[in-house]
């Protein structure tokens, strides 16, 4: 009797993995895709303690974009950003190679390997989550997108 209950559940365990594949896979295939195009920075947010805070853009962060496109089967992000006394002076980057799965973003920029977690929040809007230094702390912070 244990012998069956044993193989019962060994059997229920790897129908039940092979099942979390197949829904990996669909959301790995699809994500690329709601990526292409451009998108304009329109928030950041941080974590003070168990607060969220909202970070305020200076004239020049509201200029930044990133640009999803395909290229050889290749999918390819670029960051457009503003600088100068008024904003005037817009420069590109190169395009990144970039690999996208259900729930990160990883790409090298000037050597330095990235790895971002993202969030979807609708068809128009997404967010890179990661971790910088804010007044001396690590700090996760948010950066929300929204399609242009």
């Amino acid at each position: 009797m244990k012998k069956l209950f044993s193989i019962l559940f060994f059997i229920l365990l790897i129908i039940s993995c092979q099942s979390q594949k197949i829904i990996g896979n669909k959301v790995e295939g699809e994500s690329p895709n709601f990526f292409m195009g451009s998108w304009n920075f329109v928030q950041k947010k941080y974590k003070e303690g168990n607060d969220i805070k909202t970070f305020p853009l200076r004239e020049c962060m509201k200029k930044y974009e990133l640009i999803f496109k395909k290229e050889n089967q290749k999918i390819l992000m670029t960051k457009t950003f503003a600088t100068g006394k008024d904003c005037e002076i817009m420069s590109q980057s190169d395009d990144f190679s970039v690999m996208i799965n259900e729930s990160a973003f990883s790409y090298t920029e000037y050597d330095l390997k990235k790895i971002e977690h993202y969030k979807i929040y609708s068809n128009s809007k997404f967010s890179i989550i990661y971790n910088d230094i804010i007044d001396g702390k690590v700090t996760e912070i948010e950066d929300i997108y929204q399609r242009k």
